[in-house]
């Protein structure tokens, strides 16, 4: 016999991929043992597996949205928008007992918000509970961390405190090596056209709020398949959560970082890891790695059910003769993934239809059904019957019901001979005749295990056993067996020898039992730590700048050739040149010379440069010089000054055009002035539609009429006299005494000739 050379020995093909998915199901296996490893401590500090926090991490965090949303709204109502007015207004509710109540809620919430979400994010991932149907859980959950991050950042920022500071400076890296974000910078953050700053802080917060409303649709979309959803977790939960955040917001206020100061590198902060993470990335590696990355993640676990995608599990089959529309397999799919529809081919009026892309293929309706009407694939229900019976027939035999999460991460067998344990998809899938079948078999006791309220991988497996056995939910088990021995434990997979060794000790399923209030007191405990430990992380200092260094900051928006704001005495350049130079010089060195073409932005074309000159600390001569003409000698004097920074200050220097407005557009902003009795509001009474009257003649087309309504006056005298004497000619088809006559007095001779230059543009 030859031995074949493992080098040439090839696999077959449709074997690979299995192989690659069994290593893929080992390793999730092997994370997930670990979790609960890691979880089972909490078990024994809370006492009972029904209590631990780790499976309610999903409701806990739809709670905590809620507690998130009703704070932001308070919140909200006393923000203002502006670089100096938000500060002041968050700092006015730092000052104020309720409003520094409700911040800190909102703070300490959001963060446990993140702690929580990703915690349920993780169980879903080690658990397997991703893929096929259950996709859009994993997808929409993936998107809602990524909201949710954006969220709490743009939180931070409306401070407008230094660390939005701080956040500004990865903004501008961020934007400043493309057009239209340096454009965006230039005009909302670094030059006077951002004016007071509200357009800014009504964006973030316009984001910030979106989003959040936003999330909370997501939420709903998230839980959309789910037919027996727990919005939120039982009330003890609620209370000790809820609770243990008001307490650690009285004791804990979140307090008030110093003001934005653009003429000083920010110092050190708290830099919070949950929201902030990105921010040490974000000002050392180049933007593209740094938020590409951030997307491509983003991407990927969004992929995550498609990639490596395991063959698809049996489909749940509907045995039509079997099946006698009692509708149960439809109410209890967690899923929703069973439809009954009519029928009309024997005695009766409907039967039960597969969605199969709702179905997870759980079992949970083969349990509810009496019928054997269901299966998990070509393999018959019956068969599943016949291996519990056969098993029990052997003498004193045990019989152990147990879900596959249990008989794959834990050790099922107690090193006893006449235990016998069948392994079934979700405990929910096993009904009540098994039990009974295996007892009249010989079977000395029946067991059933499966996961700890609220821990079940399929919702509702383990309650709706629970319920079955209890006769309180159909099918339910025959009255003959009440007293027989038949136990439930609901443990941790990892815990199924301790539940076979000592059935019984585990049989609470429902986690809104309260659990008494000496039990509360080490869950309360548990809750505080971790929020004191959260909240400690979130005050991690961190410096992000380099306070031995001074630097210049130079921003500059121009049209080559106009004159510059602060250079009015330069004459109007009519030969400019289609690019823009600067030159500047710290101590009589040249340490810039960049020129900077123009690009057509915001309809003219501007050069646009953002420069950051690091330079010695102290007194320095400081010359900035900008050539913008074909006659490349010619230079304007921006800057000729001696500075003195000192070690990581500041100095920004934003060089703009001046802005020439003509006296229609400061006649036009007139027009559209409303308050009565103070300034014109002729848009109040005069259109500037055809042939809409308001109340008095519209002023479509006025400057052309105006040059023949009266004889003898031209366009501009006839518009000055309607201003000043309204009666001086009223247009047929009006009544005078409707116009206010007292505009002269209103309006200074200056901004009536402005009125009067913008109604003559209107032809």
């Amino acid at each position: 016999m030859t031995t074949p050379d493992p080098s040439t020995t090839t696999e077959p093909e449709d074997e690979r991929p299995v192989r690659t998915l069994e290593r893929v199901r080992t390793g999730l296996r092997r994370l997930e043992r670990l979790t609960l490893r890691v979880e089972k401590p909490v078990n024994k500090l809370v006492g009972s597996a029904r209590l631990n926090p780790f499976y309610h991490t999903g409701t806990i965090s739809v709670f905590l949205f809620a507690v998130i949303f009703g704070t932001g709204i308070y919140i909200t109502m006393w923000f203002q928008y502006g670089f100096d007015e938000s500060y002041a207004a968050v700092a006015w509710l730092e000052r104020n007992g309720v409003g520094r109540l409700m911040r800190a809620v909102h703070r300490y919430a959001s963060v446990a918000f993140v702690v929580t979400s990703l915690l349920h994010g993780w169980r879903t991932f080690v658990q397997d509970r991703f893929r096929g149907a259950r996709w859009l859980a994993w997808v929409s959950g993936i998107w809602m961390v990524a909201m949710l991050w954006v969220i709490g950042v743009t939180g931070y920022w409306l401070i407008w405190d230094e660390r939005a500071q701080a956040l500004n400076e990865v903004l501008i890296r961020a934007l400043r090596g493309s057009e239209l974000g340096l454009d965006f910078l230039l005009d909302n953050l670094l030059t006077p056209a951002a004016g007071s700053g509200w357009p800014f802080l009504l964006l973030l917060f316009l984001i910030h709020l979106v989003l959040s409303l936003v999330l909370g649709w997501v939420l709903w979309y998230h839980m959309k398949r789910l037919t027996h959803r727990r919005w939120f977790p039982p009330r003890f939960w609620m209370t000790i959560v809820g609770g243990a955040i008001v307490v650690l917001s009285i004791v804990w206020p979140v307090g008030m970082l110093p003001a934005f100061d653009a003429s000083r590198i920010p110092g050190s902060f708290p830099l919070d890891p949950f929201y902030l993470f990105l921010f040490p990335l974000g000002l050392n590696l180049p933007p593209v790695l740094v938020w590409g990355g951030f997307l491509v993640i983003g991407i990927l676990l969004s992929l995550l059910p498609w990639i490596k995608r395991e063959p698809a599990p049996p489909e749940i089959v509907v045995d039509e003769d079997r099946c006698t529309g009692c509708m149960l397999c439809a109410v209890d799919c967690p899923y929703g993934a069973l439809e009954m529809v009519p029928r009309d081919d024997g005695e009766y009026r409907q039967i039960a239809v597969v969605v199969p892309n709702r179905c997870v293929s759980c079992g949970i309706c083969i349990g509810s059904c009496s019928d054997d009407a269901l299966s998990l694939g070509e393999v018959p229900i019956d068969d599943l019957t016949l291996t519990v019976v056969e098993k029990a027939r052997s003498d004193s035999a045990r019989i152990v019901i147990a879900c596959d999460r249990h008989i794959k991460l834990g050790k099922p067998d107690p090193n006893d001979p006449e235990v016998h344990v069948i392994g079934v998809e979700c405990i929910g899938m096993a009904h009540p005749h098994l039990a009974q079948k295996a007892l009249d078999a010989g079977a000395s006791d029946v067991q059933f295990i499966g996961c700890p309220p609220s821990d079940c991988a399929n919702m509702r497996g383990n309650t709706w056993t629970q319920s079955r056995l209890d006769r309180t939910r159909v099918p339910r088990l025959k009255k003959r067996y009440l007293d027989a021995p038949i136990e439930t434990d609901w443990v941790s997979p990892i815990d199924i020898a301790s539940a076979t060794a000592n059935p019984g000790e585990h049989s609470i399923v429902d986690p809104a039992d309260h659990p008494g209030w000496r039990r509360m007191i080490p869950l309360g405990i548990l809750v505080a730590a971790v929020s004191v430990v959260s909240i400690l992380l979130t005050n991690i200092s961190f410096s992000p700048g380099f306070p031995d260094t001074a630097v210049i900051s130079i921003a500059m928006k121009h049209q080559p050739g106009a004159v510059l704001d602060g250079n009015e005495g330069e004459p109007a350049i009519d030969e400019a040149a289609d690019t823009t130079r600067l030159v500047v010089r710290v101590g009589g060195e040249t340490v810039l010379d960049s020129k900077y073409p123009a690009t057509s932005i915001d309809g003219g074309r501007f050069s646009e440069a953002l420069e950051r000159i690091e330079m010695p600390p102290g007194v320095q001569p400081l010359e900035i010089l900008l050539f913008d003409r074909i006659d490349a000698g010619h230079a304007t004097v921006l800057f000729d000054d001696t500075v003195a920074v000192p070690p990581g200050g500041v100095l920004n220097l934003p060089f703009t055009d001046s802005v020439t407005e003509s006296r229609a557009e400061r006649g036009e902003a007139l027009y559209y002035e409303t308050t009565l009795g103070q300034n014109t509001g002729c848009r109040v009474c005069h259109s500037l539609k055809p042939d809409q009257v308001v109340v008095g003649p519209t002023f479509d087309g006025i400057g052309t009429r105006a040059e023949s309504t009266v004889p003898g006056l031209t366009a501009e005298e006839y518009l000055y006299e309607s201003i000043v004497d309204p009666d001086a000619y009223v247009v047929d088809g009006f009544e005078p005494g409707v116009m206010l006559p007292n505009f002269s007095d209103l309006l200074t001779e200056e901004q009536i000739g402005d009125l009067v230059a913008f109604l003559l543009t209107l032809e």
